[in-house]
C-alpha cells in the first residue's frame, strides 16, 4: 500500500499480506515468473497470468480494530490496459472472499489479448466486502472500502515502442543554424522504412529549455501528447508522400519504421483506405494533423 496516502480509517499493514509474485504463461507455453516485457506476444495469442495471496486473518482483524467474527473480506483482482500511467479499459475484475478458513486465494486470469494495447495493469485490492456489525470509531465500516492494493505493469513486447531520447545543448549541436532555436529535434531518414524503429529515429531534447524537459520527466500529459503529435505527424506525413505507401506497410518487418507507421496508421483510421488518406494529408492537412491526437491520446508517455 501507498504509505503517502492517508485513510480516513485503519488499514491493513503489508506486513498482513503474503502477496507472492505474479506468473505468466504466453500461447501455452512454460509458466515464468511475470517481467518487464510479455514476450512474444501478439493479438491472437492467449496470456494467462496467475499468483497466490494469503491474508493473515487475524492480524488484519487486529489491525482495523474489528472482532475476526464481524469482519468479511474479499480479494478483488483487476486486469486494465492501454497507454499510459492509468489503465484506459479494465478487462477482468476477479474476487475472491478471503475468510479465517480460507484466506489464501488461488489467482488465475485470462484477459483478452485483441482487447490488449501497450500496457497490462495488474490491480489487487483488499476490501471490505460487507459492513461489520459492531467497529470502534477509526474502524472502516463501509462495503467496498480500500484496506490495502498493490499494482504492478507489463509492457506488451512488439507494441508501440517508445521514442529513443537525448539531451543535447541546441547552440552547440546545431551551432548558427536555426534549428539551435527549437526545443527538440527529431533525428530521421525518411523513405528508410525497413530499418528497425530504434534505430531510425532519435528524438533529441534542448537542454537550453529546462521547463520543457521538466514538463515531460514530470509526466505532464498535454506536453507529452503535443510531442507525440508532431512526431507521429511528421512520419505519417512522409508515408502518405509515398506511391507505394501500401505496399511499404504490407511488407514492412515487425519493429521497423514502417510496421509502426503502419500500426499508427490502423489506430487512427482504421478499414480506411491509404489513398483516401493521401488525398486528406494533401487537401486537408489540418484534419489529417487533428485526428493523430486520437493516437497520442493511446499511446504511452515517451
Amino acid at each position: 500500500m501507498t504509505a503517502s496516502v492517508a485513510f480516513p480509517f485503519l488499514t491493513v499493514p503489508d506486513s498482513n499480506v503474503i502477496a507472492e509474485p505474479w506468473f505468466i504463461r504466453v500461447d501455452g507455453g512454460e509458466l515464468a515468473p511475470a517481467a518487464e516485457f510479455v514476450a512474444g506476444w501478439d493479438y491472437a495469442c492467449k496470456i494467462e497470468l496467475t499468483r497466490n495471496i494469503e491474508v493473515s486473518f487475524e492480524e488484519a482483524a487486529e489491525a482495523l480494530g474489528i472482532s475476526p467474527k464481524n469482519l468479511e473480506l474479499e480479494l478483488l483482482v483487476e486486469v486494465g490496459t492501454g497507454a499510459g500511467r492509468y489503465p484506459r479499459q479494465m478487462l477482468t475484475c476477479a474476487r475472491y472472499p478471503i475468510t479465517a478458513s480460507a484466506s489464501r486465494a488461488e489467482v488465475k486470469l485470462i484477459p483478452d489479448s485483441s482487447s490488449l494495447s501497450s500496457l497490462i495493469f495488474l490491480t489487487t485490492t483488499l476490501v471490505l466486502s460487507a459492513s461489520p456489525a459492531e467497529a470502534p470509531r477509526l474502524s472502516p465500516i463501509q462495503t467496498n472500502s480500500k484496506l490495502w492494493s498493490e499494482r504492478s505493469t507489463m509492457r506488451l513486447d512488439g507494441d508501440e515502442p517508445r521514442f529513443p531520447i537525448e539531451t543535447a545543448r541546441f547552440s552547440s549541436f546545431f551551432q548558427d543554424l536555426p534549428e539551435s532555436n527549437s526545443p527538440w529535434y527529431m533525428s530521421w531518414n525518411p523513405g528508410d522504412w525497413n530499418r528497425d524503429f530504434h534505430g531510425a529515429v532519435r528524438l533529441y531534447l534542448n537542454t537550453e529549455f529546462p521547463q520543457f524537459i521538466e514538463r515531460l520527466q514530470a509526466g505532464d500529459d498535454f506536453a507529452l501528447r503535443y510531442l507525440s503529435v508532431e512526431i507521429i505527424g511528421q512520419i505519417l506525413e512522409k508515408l502518405m508522400d509515398e506511391e507505394d505507401a501500401q505496399d511499404i506497410i504490407d511488407n514492412a518487418p515487425a519493429g521497423s519504421l514502417g510496421a509502426q507507421a503502419g500500426s499508427w496508421v490502423s489506430l487512427a483510421w482504421p478499414n480506411t483506405p491509404i489513398n483516401t488518406l493521401q488525398q486528406k494529408a494533401e487537401t486537408q492537412p489540418g484534419r489529417f494533423r487533428a485526428c493523430i491526437w486520437a493516437i497520442a491520446d493511446r499511446q504511452e508517455e515517451l
